[in-house]
């Protein structure tokens, strides 16, 4: 294998990694924002006072235990997003 070969090589996976990468991440993005999308929805139906909501009462009450929790998640992962240090803290602290 020539040097040729090798930096083709190397440059065919790091393009194919960051193309990748850059994928999954609009992909999570699409995702996100189309529960967030569902979920503002719900509530907004909920705040409102939907007829079709309000005659189904158990409906109603798992669609805010389900909101619950899906808040208990964002907010469990918004604390310890907070704990999180960078790579060169890390290696600062560390050295």
């Amino acid at each position: 294998m020539n040097w040729i070969q090798m930096a083709v090589s190397v440059m065919s996976a790091l393009t194919g990694g960051f193309v990748g990468g850059w994928v999954v991440a609009f992909r999570l993005g699409l995702w996100r924002q189309s529960v967030e999308d569902r979920l503002g929805t719900i509530e907004k139906r909920l705040g409102d006072g939907d007829r079709h909501l309000n005659v189904v009462p158990v409906m109603s009450a798992r669609l805010e235990i389900v909101l619950d929790e899906i808040r208990g998640i964002k907010e469990a992962m918004r604390e310890e997003r907070q704990r999180f240090v960078t790579h060169e803290e890390c290696d600062r602290r560390h050295a």
